[in-house]
């Protein structure tokens, strides 16, 4: 094989392997014994060792992705599976972040970002020792690069990269739910209209997580905008938020503590009037719930950015203080814990309640054996 791919992340900080849905996700160091072809083995970290980091200086330990219990072969996977791949790294490792509010705002040691979980597919030329270096998407360039290893090539990390040194792993069935998901959504396009909603959901949730300064927040509450709208099948803000309210409602043996995972609380109740005028210019007033009364002023914020141009106020200041803060914390949350129900609904039992409560839940409910005190045996048996 004169050019086998690597798969790595080379800025994604883990310490101990990840085993999801067929896959490992692990240290350079775990697979020193792993790697099918000594010249792929030494060019492939050759070539790892030009990635820097923000000292500029090499990357000390990235992380590699294997097929579980294989070696490293370098095959390519197919395009549906790399791009997967990529969507469920990404949301794992950015759900692991705590969430965002007013008094937890200094938190940047155990937050990441899409960077960090960006997955590289790259082939290496074994016969030449050479790697084609791409930038650029409107306009791409391909630079060839002889000697992987050599002092000419040096890949320097994104312009706003975050090295976390105190970020939490993902949770495994997070990571298997969104792979085996979205890898059926494109390798059966159209088939299961829940999977197609997931797939672009996370697709723009990634998009808003990009940590570029290029972006700001109006363009990326507009990102969790549309994966509300692709999450819920509408771009009917009321009924988006009434489905996004249904959606929670739906979800078994919740608890008002839940909402510390889910934002919305199963105390809620429509107490909140909003009033509008319809085509018509007719008068209309309905009740809402905190959750649905946010998902309001939300869409109204994005509305007035993509229609008026505006720079509104991108702060809640409701009635609920559940949903209180800055527009994006509470919406790239609430997004997250949506799109785990979801992926509750769909088969992924509890996932949505943590890694934690599912191994107690576990361990509580694990079958116990009945042991039986032998008896003293009376003369009658003894005789």
């Amino acid at each position: 094989m004169s050019r086998p791919y690597i798969l790595f992340c080379p800025y994604l900080p883990i310490m101990e392997a990840v085993t999801f849905a067929g896959w490992e996700l692990a240290p350079l160091d775990f697979f020193q014994d792993r790697w099918a072809d000594p010249r792929f083995k030494d060019t492939a970290i050759a070539f790892m060792d030009r990635f820097l980091d923000l000292d500029h200086k090499p990357i000390q330990s990235p992380t590699l992705l294997c097929r579980e219990g294989r070696q490293l072969d370098g095959e390519k996977p197919p395009l549906e599976v790399v791009r997967a791949l990529q969507l469920a790294l990404v949301f794992a490792f950015v759900d692991g972040n705590p969430r965002c509010q007013p008094g937890n705002k200094d938190r940047g040691s155990a937050m990441m970002t899409a960077e960090n979980a960006d997955l590289h597919v790259w082939p290496i030329n074994l016969e030449n020792k050479s790697v084609v270096k791409r930038t650029g998407y409107l306009v791409e360039t391909h630079t060839a690069q002889y000697g992987a290893g050599g002092g000419r090539l040096t890949l320097s990390p994104p312009l706003d990269l975050h090295l976390p040194s105190m970020a939490q792993g993902p949770d495994p069935l997070v990571l298997v739910g969104l792979y085996e998901t979205i890898l059926r959504s494109l390798q059966f396009p159209g088939a299961n209209r829940d999977g197609e909603a997931i797939r672009v959901a996370v697709d723009w949730f990634a998009r808003a997580w990009q940590n570029t300064a290029l972006v700001g927040y109006p363009e990326r509450l507009v990102y969790l905008k549309i994966a509300f709208e692709a999450l819920t099948g509408t771009s009917n803000s009321w009924k988006s938020g009434r489905r996004l309210r249904e959606m929670f409602e739906a979800v078994p043996d919740t608890r008002r503590e839940d909402s510390e995972r889910l934002v919305w609380s199963p105390e809620e109740k429509p107490v909140h009037e909003r009033c509008w005028k319809n085509r018509r210019g007719h008068a209309r007033s309905t009740r809402m719930t905190d959750l649905e009364h946010w998902f309001m002023e939300f869409s109204d914020a994005r509305n007035r950015i993509v229609h008026e141009g505006a720079t509104p106020e991108l702060t809640y200041t409701g009635p609920s203080p559940s949903y209180a803060g800055p527009f994006f914390w509470t919406a790239e949350f609430l997004l997250r814990s949506a799109i785990k129900v979801k992926l509750s609904e769909i088969g992924y039992d509890n996932v949505w309640r943590g890694q934690l409560w599912r191994l107690i839940r576990e361990i509580v409910e694990e079958p116990t054996v009945e042991t039986v005190e032998p008896q003293p045996r009376s003369e009658d048996d003894a005789s």
